[in-house]
C-alpha cells in the first residue's frame, strides 16, 4: 500500500475543509477506503463512559445500531496504556472470542488507536476490518491520522457537543415558554427568544424593533403571556393613520360631550389593560401633541381622559414596536428624544427572513401543514419549487412566505407544487431550473414593445390575484371577514382587491 497519495489527501483534507461536523467523516471515510476497513469511528471517553462519534461505514450507508456496538475494553485499553491495539481473530482466537460485540459483528480485525491532546488521551479511533484483515500499512496510517488530526478532532468533539448542548437548551426554551406562532431555528432568533424569556418576568418597558412583516406582534405576546401578567388583558392599538385627537382618545379615553360626537363615556385602551399589557404598534407614527402625554403616562403611571380635569392611575406594562427608523426620527425632529429613552428601556431587534435563512424551511413546513385542506395528499415541492422558495430576499419578511404558501395551496390542483403557483417575484430564483438542466428555449418577443410587455405581464399578474381571490373567498363563503383573517390582509384592501376585479369585469 502507498500510503503517500492517502496522507497527502488527509493533509489537503484539514488544511481545506471548513470546522465542521463534515470534517472528521471525510477522514474517517479516507481511512476505510485507504486501508480497507469495513466501518470506523470515534470512541471518546466522557467521565466513566464511552460515547460514539462520527461514524462511517465502508459503503457510506447509515450504521445500524448493531453495528453501533464496540469493545470498551480495548478502547480503555488503548486510552490508559497510550499504545494502538490490534486484535486479530486467527492470532488473538482466544480473548477475541471473550469480546462478543467482536463475535457479533463479524470482523477479523479490530484497531484502536489512541487520540491525544498534549498530556491527555481523550478518545481513540476505532476501525474493524473484515477478510482483508488489516495490515502493518493500515496500522501506520490510522497513526499518521491520529497523530496530523488529534488536535482537529478534539475540537470537532468539542463542537459536537456544544451543538447537542445548545438543541437541548432550546426544546428546553420551547418547552418551558409560550411562544405560541413563533416558528424559529436559527441562531439569531433563538438568541433573540432567550432574550425574550429573560425580561419577560420584568415590568420593564420594552421596544421592538423590526421590518414589517418579522413578527412584531407574536413577540409582544410572548413578552405578555410569560409575564406575570397573563392572567390580565394584553390590549393592542395599532396608532399608523389614526389623527392626534382620536388616537388620545383611543389611548386614554374620553368623556361625555369631551367632543363632537362624544355621547358617553369611553374608557381607553390604557385602562382596558389595567393590571395587564399594551402593545402599541407602530409607534413612530404617534402625533407629537400625543407623544407628551404618553410620555407622562410612562413617568408617572398616570392618565387623564379627554375632557375631563380627573387623573387616575393605571398599572400598565407597555411593549411599543416600529419598523421605522426611530434614532434617525429623533435626530430629524420627528419622534421625542425623551420618549425614545423612556420606551428602550429593553430593545429587541427582530432579524428580517433574509438573515435568518436557516428559518426558511420550517416556515415553509409549518404554513404548508396548516394550508393544505386536501385528505389524503401529501404535498410535496418541486426541486424549482424549493429553490424558489429558499433564495428569495423576502422583502414582505415571514408574511410573504406565509402568503405564498399559502396561495399555492389554494391554486394547487393536486400535491405536487411547482414554481407556476408561486407568486411571480419569488419564480426568478428558480428561472434557471434545476441544476445541469438544459435551460429552456426563451420566447421571442422581438416584434413586442416595451408597453405591450408590460401589459402581458400585468395580465398574467391579474389573472393569478383573480383566482386567488375567488378561491379564498370560496373558501370562507363569501364572508370577506373571515377570509381577510384567514389570509393575513387587510380587510379594507382585501375589499378594495374584490371591487377592482369586479369593475373590470372579472367576477
Amino acid at each position: 500500500m502507498d500510503l503517500y497519495p492517502a496522507l497527502l489527501q488527509l493533509v489537503r483534507i484539514l488544511l481545506s475543509e471548513d470546522d465542521d461536523a463534515r470534517t472528521p467523516e471525510l477522514l474517517l471515510g479516507l481511512v476505510i477506503e485507504a486501508t480497507g476497513a469495513e466501518r470506523g469511528f470515534i470512541v471518546v471517553r466522557e467521565g466513566e463512559s464511552y460515547e460514539q462519534k462520527f461514524a462511517v461505514r465502508f459503503d457510506r450507508a447509515t450504521i445500524t445500531d448493531e453495528q453501533r456496538r464496540f469493545s470498551r475494553g480495548l478502547v480503555r485499553q488503548a486510552i490508559e496504556t497510550r499504545e494502538i491495539v490490534c486484535l486479530s481473530r486467527e492470532a488473538d482466537a482466544p480473548r477475541f472470542a471473550l469480546i462478543e460485540s467482536l463475535e457479533a459483528s463479524g470482523a477479523s480485525t479490530v484497531l484502536v488507536v489512541p487520540l491525544a491532546h498534549g498530556d491527555e488521551v481523550y478518545g481513540t479511533v476505532y476501525v474493524e476490518y473484515g477478510t482483508r484483515g488489516a495490515g502493518d500499512e493500515a496500522r501506520r496510517f490510522v497513526a499518521e491520522l491520529a497523530d496530523l488530526a488529534g488536535l482537529f478532532l478534539r475540537r470537532a468533539i468539542e463542537r459536537e457537543a456544544l451543538r447537542r448542548r445548545t438543541q437541548s437548551l432550546e426544546r428546553d426554551l420551547f418547552a418551558r415558554h409560550d411562544f405560541q406562532g413563533i416558528v424559529a431555528q436559527d441562531p439569531k432568533m433563538i438568541t433573540l427568544l432567550r432574550t425574550v424569556a429573560q425580561v419577560a418576568d420584568t415590568d420593564a418597558t420594552v421596544l421592538i424593533r423590526g421590518e414589517t412583516g418579522t413578527g412584531k406582534e407574536l413577540v409582544a405576546r410572548a413578552l405578555h403571556v410569560n409575564s406575570p401578567r397573563r392572567g390580565k388583558p394584553c390590549v393592542t392599538l395599532h396608532t399608523s393613520a389614526l389623527p392626534g385627537t382620536i388616537l388620545e382618545s383611543e389611548l386614554f379615553g374620553h368623556v361625555k360631550g369631551a367632543f363632537t360626537g362624544a355621547d358617553r363615556d369611553r374608557v381607553g385602551r390604557v385602562a382596558s389593560a389595567r393590571g395587564g399589557t399594551l402593545f402599541l404598534d407602530e409607534v413612530a407614527e404617534i402625533a407629537p401633541d400625543v407623544q407628551a402625554k404618553l410620555l407622562r403616562f410612562l413617568q408617572f403611571g398616570e392618565i387623564q381622559r379627554v375632557g375631563s380635569d380627573r387623573t387616575e392611575r393605571v398599572d400598565v406594562r407597555v411593549i411599543a414596536a416600529t419598523h421605522q427608523d426611530l434614532p434617525a426620527l429623533v435626530e430629524a425632529g420627528k419622534f421625542r428624544r425623551d420618549l425614545y429613552f423612556r420606551l428602550k428601556v429593553i430593545e429587541l431587534e427582530i432579524p428580517p427572513l433574509r438573515e435568518r435563512a436557516g428559518d426558511i424551511p420550517l416556515l415553509v413546513d409549518h404554513v404548508l401543514r396548516a394550508c393544505w385542506k386536501r385528505p389524503g395528499e401529501k404535498p410535496r415541492w418541486t426541486a424549482r419549487a424549493e429553490r424558489a422558495l429558499r433564495e428569495h430576499a423576502y422583502p414582505g419578511n415571514v408574511r410573504e412566505l406565509a402568503h405564498a404558501v399559502e396561495r399555492a395551496c389554494i391554486l394547487a390542483t393536486g400535491p405536487v407544487l411547482d414554481v407556476d403557483l408561486l407568486p411571480p417575484d419569488l419564480t426568478v430564483s428558480a428561472a434557471a431550473g434545476p441544476a445541469g438542466a438544459a435551460p429552456a428555449p426563451r420566447p421571442r418577443f422581438s416584434k413586442l414593445s416595451a408597453d405591450e410587455l408590460e401589459a402581458a405581464r400585468e395580465a398574467g399578474a391579474a389573472q393569478a390575484e383573480r383566482a386567488f381571490l375567488a378561491a379564498l373567498m370560496d373558501r370562507h363563503g363569501g364572508n370577506v371577514s373571515q377570509a381577510a383573517r384567514a389570509s393575513g390582509l387587510n380587510r379594507t384592501y382585501l375589499q378594495k382587491l374584490l371591487a377592482r376585479h369586479r369593475a373590470n369585469g372579472d367576477g
